[in-house]
């Protein structure tokens, strides 16, 4: 999956999350564009995701500290990337 591969760019191990997503006429696959956003699981550690343009995410990566999470959204940002801020819909 491109998104995947694009993510361990930066974080050095990414897996794959939704391939699809759920819309009024039944499932679609996901969208090909690529936002980034930092998902924080407590006050210390975060995970970095890509998602589609409905915030579907499609690529994560392991925790991390926050700190770093942000330092390499920052990166991605510079490579052109946009920050996703709307809901995200995480897999299960």
């Amino acid at each position: 999956m491109r998104s995947q591969s694009l993510l361990a760019k930066y974080t050095g191990m990414a897996v794959a999350a939704m391939i699809v997503k759920e819309t009024s006429g039944g499932w679609a696959p996901v969208g090909v564009e690529n936002f980034y956003a930092v998902v924080n699981k407590d006050e210390n550690l975060c995970l970095l995701v890509l998602c589609d343009g409905d915030g579907y995410v499609k690529a994560m990566s392991n925790t991390m500290p926050c700190r770093v999470a942000e330092s390499l959204a920052a990166k991605m940002e510079s490579d052109g990337l946009r920050r996703f801020l709307g809901r995200l819909t995480l897999p299960l």
